[in-house]
């Protein structure tokens, strides 16, 4: 007899408690290339330390995104410099700020760096929210949750330089 797939929002509690908080964000990090080549990305870079986090392309254009996972919890952010320059560095280069909520349940917040441009302080979920691109946050969600309700032990037990090297690869979970 099988057991049922756990939900998003179970795998995601089964993977936070399985790593230490800063492995988990690693983890989201790497989940994040994955929706990527989900969404029709080619994935060029997953940093784990630098910026940008995350470098893509689609239809010859770039993309580069910073990203961060809520692990326990919200609290105000704010991109550092270093970070905010990784994404706006060129006029043809599409930044953005993921930021990956966990509870209730696991979604997305997907923000143009062209609009925390001025932010001079850190932000709450709710604010970012209200910048955030609506309708690329939903798809980004959509990718998420599927992907962890398909792959959750496969995610789960992959270390965050496989889960890397898959994604430029386009090897998809």
């Amino acid at each position: 007899m099988s057991r049922a797939r756990p939900d998003a929002s179970e795998c995601v509690e089964r993977i936070r408690s399985s790593v230490s908080p800063g492995e988990f964000g690693y983890k989201i990090q790497a989940l994040a290339a994955h929706v990527l080549l989900r969404l029709g990305y080619r994935i060029e870079a997953v940093n784990r330390s630098g910026h940008p986090d995350i470098v893509a392309v689609k239809e010859r254009r770039e993309f580069r995104f910073e990203v961060e996972a809520e692990a326990f919890g919200p609290r105000p952010r704010q991109l550092t410099a270093a970070d905010f320059a990784s994404l706006t560095e060129a006029p043809n280069i599409v930044g953005y700020y993921a930021l990956a909520i966990s509870c209730p349940k696991p979604c997305w917040i997907l923000v143009p760096a062209s609009k925390l441009v001025c932010r001079t302080r850190p932000s709450a979920n709710m604010l970012l929210e209200a910048l955030s691109d609506k309708e690329y946050s939903a798809e980004w969600t959509r990718e998420y949750v599927g992907l962890l309700q398909n792959a959750c032990r496969q995610i789960r037990l992959a270390s965050f330089s496989n889960l890397c090297k898959m994604a430029r690869r386009g090897q998809r979970l």
